[in-house]
């Protein structure tokens, strides 16, 4: 049993968001091995200096993960898991890393502010949302929030999407021919949402990728919203000049085409 600390909590995350990202980790670093109990409620509550019911509610999320299993009577186990049992991973079309994926959230909400312009739609008109939280090498590397029309949405099972990519799926699964894909890039703060799924605090800073995806006739099919961790992930482009031939005119000069520069005001 550890012994009791005065522990420094981040005021804007939940607390048993914050305690379940320390049991994470001594899970997943091999501190607490497959088939051991892990300690008791009673034990963190002495540990952490929470509520039990803070405490279950940090244990039911590691519960959801399954990296433990609770049994009534006998208390909380570490999950062992065989190489048989790893998921299966999913390759990113666009960036070409595999990652583990977890749907979760599949909805039908009220589309929000944010999205009304690209995805097409007024404010509140129902459409699809997805969450999902990308996994490499046993922790998190981002969460993806996609959203649809409904009518598009409805052939989406989360299940399929622990399996193949969701541009693979519109593609290949549904025969969809899409066009032009239009990314943007940039750093901001998370939500708490993100936050939590991430294992981080609502202070560090998240590299925010947006894509647009449209169809051969220029409509938008879905927009993806999606948030890396910024000490996992960095994005690099090579680019080369163009040879010099005479001195440019300024009023002249102009990106290769589709690259656009966007200063935020």
């Amino acid at each position: 049993m550890r012994k009791s600390s005065a522990v420094a909590y981040h005021p804007s995350v939940p607390r048993h968001l914050q305690i379940q990202r320390v049991l994470r980790e001594r899970i997943e670093s091999g501190e607490w091995d497959g088939g051991r109990p892990i300690p008791t409620e009673m034990e963190l509550l002495a540990e952490f200096g929470v509520s039990r019911t803070t405490v279950r509610e940090a244990l039911g999320v590691l519960s959801r993960d399954g990296l433990i299993a609770r049994h009534r009577g006998r208390g909380s186990f570490v999950q062992r898991r065989s190489q048989a049992e790893r998921p299966q991973a999913v390759t990113n079309l666009l960036f070409g890393y595999q990652a583990q994926v977890k749907v979760i959230t599949s909805e039908t909400a009220p589309a929000p502010a944010h999205i009304v312009t690209p995805l097409g739609v007024a404010r509140g008109t129902p459409v699809t949302r997805l969450v999902r939280l990308e996994i490499v090498d046993g922790a998190p590397l981002a969460v993806v929030v996609n959203y649809m029309g409904t009518r598009l949405g409805q052939h989406i099972r989360p299940r399929y999407l622990t399996q193949i990519s969701l541009l693979e799926f519109l593609r290949d699964r549904l025969g969809m021919r899409l066009g032009a894909i239009h990314q943007s890039i940039e750093a901001r703060l998370p939500d708490v949402e993100t936050a939590g799924l991430l294992g981080t605090d609502l202070t560090q800073p998240v590299l925010a990728i947006r894509l647009v995806v449209t169809d051969v006739a220029a409509r938008p099919v879905e927009v993806s919203d999606a948030f890396y961790r910024a000490d996992r992930y960095r994005y690099e482009v090579e680019t080369r000049l163009p040879p010099a031939t005479r001195r440019p005119n300024p009023r002249t000069v102009r990106l290769r085409r589709g690259v656009r520069t966007v200063l935020q005001p």
